[in-house]
């Protein structure tokens, strides 16, 4: 038997529990759109937007200008998103690798990476990425006498270059730690892939002879013909048609709001020309125009 207090007191606890367990399950259900909505919050509590961008500079998407300020199509857009967060901007360049700077992003040391970033699928499989906001070309840069070795070794290809250098002789030069790392196993799959940490070892391999091409976006093969346009001599600059390396920013696969805020963002930035004109002052200037020799 229970006495008449008894029963109010174990009533009082029965109401407390049930309003406990209410109370968790109400935070629970509510914390994942809390943390969705916490990036752009949490961004401008901060006071500052962190945007990582590759450690050495790649004209015309990130470099110093005269005064030393960082500036190119990157920094363009990066400069706008801040000011329409509200927010000042600050730069992450401790990333070595393309790959590095979805680590900076997915590891909390910068809210997004604009920097040159293809978005591939294995990226993608770590890093949330915006809508495409600039597609560069990818090109071949071939040693004409490799090439001509190969030609007169298969004469029936000597019109069709991809299928030619797509043989087990054939050594193909990368850049690690980017896209194109994966760009030359799916274009070249029979061919020899060879990894290099920095562009100048690579073209002195390639001119060598130790390669017979190398494979980079349209950029780094445009400054390297702006450089030096007397290697045209023993190089050829070769486009792959069908090949588009599309570039977009990425963020934390956890900051959902950012990701829909940015989309939201360069799809205004296409429509009232912001972007285009950021394109035509660094991208598509007239001394920048590479053409498939």
């Amino acid at each position: 038997m229970t006495t008449p207090s008894l029963e109010r007191f174990v009533r009082a606890i029965t109401r407390f529990a049930i309003g406990c367990l209410l109370a968790v399950s109400v935070v629970s259900s509510a914390s994942p759109a809390m943390a969705q909505s916490s990036a752009i919050a949490r961004i401008q509590a901060a006071g500052k937007l962190t945007v990582a961008v590759f450690f050495e500079d790649v004209v015309p998407f990130f470099y110093a200008g005269p005064d030393g300020k960082l500036i190119g199509v990157d920094p363009a857009i990066a400069e706008d998103i801040a000011q329409k967060l509200g927010v000042t901007l600050e730069y992450n360049r401790a990333a070595t690798t393309f790959d590095g700077l979805v680590d900076e992003v997915i590891e909390g040391r910068a809210d997004m990476a604009i920097s040159l970033l293809s978005d591939t699928l294995e990226r993608a499989a770590r890093a949330s990425f915006s809508q495409s906001y600039v597609s560069v070309r990818q090109f071949l840069l071939i040693n004409r006498l490799e090439l001509g070795r190969l030609v007169a070794a298969d004469p029936d290809r000597a019109n069709d270059i991809p299928a030619l250098l797509n043989s087990p002789q054939s050594r193909i030069g990368v850049i690690g730690g980017t896209s194109y790392v994966g760009f030359v196993a799916e274009d070249f799959p029979r061919a020899q892939s060879v990894a290099f940490e920095a562009w100048p070892q690579m073209l002195a391999a390639v001119k060598s002879g130790d390669l017979v091409a190398l494979m980079y976006d349209e950029i780094e093969i445009g400054n390297w013909r702006l450089a030096d346009s007397a290697g045209a001599v023993e190089l050829r600059p070769y486009h792959l048609a069908g090949h588009p390396d599309t570039i977009a920013i990425a963020m934390s696969p956890g900051d959902a709001d950012l990701k829909a805020w940015v989309d939201l963002y360069l799809t205004k930035a296409k429509g009232n020309g912001f972007l285009d004109g950021v394109l035509n002052q660094y991208l598509y200037s007239k001394d920048r125009a590479l053409i498939d020799d």
